[in-house]
């Protein structure tokens, strides 16, 4: 075996796979990465670690794509004699390489079509991803505290982040904040609000202050510090998202959180006066939600479909459905969620939002999760979610997956609703039909929000609105019948007084 050269089998994700999945492989074994003829060094060792730990993570079905890609990146570093990666200026270096594919009749960029969202995006080429993640992997390690850096690894901070589980957010970026000192100064104060917020709370903020920032450097560029700002500067800024942006309908939260950012500075840099930029006239009025829901018949239709998917997604999908619960509490039930009392089910739901609560379930949808937690127990052991990411038992099922395998499979399959149009899917959806089934039983509005898992009376009018059948004399027994039903429902759950 050569030394310049670093074979499939010898790679750690061949020695740990299973015998069906190197059957399965597009790629002979025997095929290798080639080091040989590298212009330095340096340039050698660098890939050499990078392979190496590619090695211990890629899936086997995706080393066919990874060594066509290194095969024509190693080209490249030959034949334009690149001899430093190590912290190497990353546009230099694609400017670069971008002439290089010029040379070579590639293309540098490519246009594809999106099946999930039947949209067609520009799509940046496998080469030049490639070289950033080399060049990413090259740079020296930054020994600065992770809040004093542009870009944070959420993973690197000792306490608790409240973040979503199902959604895989590993960073915060901080670079298109353009201004220097403002940099700093947001970033000192979402180092505070970390430690208490939600993380989606904190991308909110984020993106709020990256769209104030980018108005700065066009219109005030004399502005470098929040600490400078006063009432006019916000005022010109209003007007501006009233007159000339687009991007939303309504930028209500979007100023929120703003507003929250720069007090907060003024907290820390004791600018008074940064607590007065803002009127409560200034935020536009809450805009008018739009609760959408599906008829019966378009339920019927696509769980016909989704009956035939992977079988563990169609479970966590048709749970869903009957737990009337928000997707981020479905795909965290844990495998404790469950219990049984008097020979009646109970399910905890850990709220990512809100409150935990449990309520009784029929025990068709307690076997269904049952059966569930066998499927994962019997696949992966023991894990804390009910519903686990194939590549990574530890955490669950995310919600980009569940939402691209689903409308693949509306378009696919020409699922349309009730009006012949192609199904809009969204699983909050379905928590809106469960709800409007609860104002169709005519059932208190203090159980309805107590079934949703609502912590006020404050959103149920919105169920009220899209339920369409008007209470009459004759439904008055099966009304009564259903209270006495979910009454005693709410007898059985812990810590519920009447």
């Amino acid at each position: 075996m050569k030394k310049d050269r670093i074979h499939i089998y010898e790679m750690e994700s061949y020695k740990h796979a299973s015998e069906e999945q190197r059957n399965s492989m597009r790629i002979c074994k025997i095929r290798y990465f080639d080091l040989e003829g590298l212009p330095s060094k340096e340039v050698k060792e660098i890939l050499e670690a990078f392979i190496w730990e590619r090695g211990k993570t890629l899936a086997l079905s995706s080393l066919a794509t990874e060594l066509t890609t290194y095969n024509n990146i190693r080209k490249f570093l030959i034949e334009k004699n690149i001899t430093v990666l190590q912290n190497a200026d990353p546009e230099k270096t694609v400017r670069i390489l971008k002439g290089w594919m010029l040379e070579k009749g590639l293309a540098l960029s490519s246009m594809k079509y999106r099946a999930a969202y039947d949209i067609t995006a520009r799509e940046t080429p496998a080469l030049e991803r490639k070289l950033r993640q080399i060049l990413k992997f090259a740079e020296v390690k930054d020994e600065r505290e992770e809040q004093e850096k542009d870009i944070w690894e959420l993973e690197k901070f000792e306490f608790p982040i409240r973040r979503n589980p199902i959604k895989n957010v590993k960073t915060l970026n901080f670079t298109d904040i353009l201004q220097p000192d403002i940099r700093e100064e947001v970033k000192r104060t979402i180092f505070l609000h970390l430690k208490y917020s939600a993380l989606g709370t904190i991308h909110s903020e984020m993106t709020a202050v990256k769209r104030f920032s980018r108005f700065l450097n066009v219109r005030k560029p004399e502005l470098e510090s929040l600490q400078e700002l006063s009432r006019e500067d916000i005022e010109d800024y209003l007007i501006y998202l009233q007159t000339e942006t687009t991007e939303r309908k309504n930028y209500r939260s979007d100023l929120y959180g703003l507003k929250r950012v720069i007090e907060d500075v003024g907290n820390i840099y004791e600018r008074r006066h940064l607590l007065q930029l803002f009127l409560n006239n200034d935020f536009p009025s809450t805009p008018r939600y739009q609760f959408k829901f599906y008829s019966d018949a378009t339920i019927k239709r696509l769980n016909s479909h989704i009956f035939n998917m992977d079988e563990q997604i169609a479970r966590a999908l048709i749970v869903h459905q009957l737990l009337g619960t928000r997707i981020s509490d479905t795909l965290t039930l844990r495998m404790d969620c469950l219990r049984e009392k008097e020979g009646r089910y109970f399910v905890r739901i850990d709220q990512v939002k809100s409150i935990t609560y449990e309520k009784a379930v029929s025990n068709e949808v307690g076997r269904l999760i049952l059966k569930a937690m066998e499927y994962t127990k019997e696949r992966y052991g023991e894990t804390e979610y009910v519903f686990v990411k194939k590549d990574d038992p530890t955490k669950p099922y995310q919600y980009g997956m569940i939402q691209a395998q689903v409308m693949r499979m509306i378009r696919q399959k020409d699922i349309r609703d009730d009006n012949g149009e192609l199904l809009k899917f969204g699983t909050h959806i379905f928590r809106h039909c469960y709800g409007k089934k609860l104002t169709e039983l005519h059932i208190e509005d203090w159980m309805i929000a107590r079934l949703l898992g609502h912590k006020t009376l404050q959103s149920v009018h919105h169920y009220r609105r899209i339920g369409n059948k008007v209470m009459a004399d004759e439904t008055r027994k099966t009304r009564e019948k259903m209270d006495l039903i979910l009454m005693d429902i709410i007898k059985g759950w812990d810590g519920y007084e009447l």
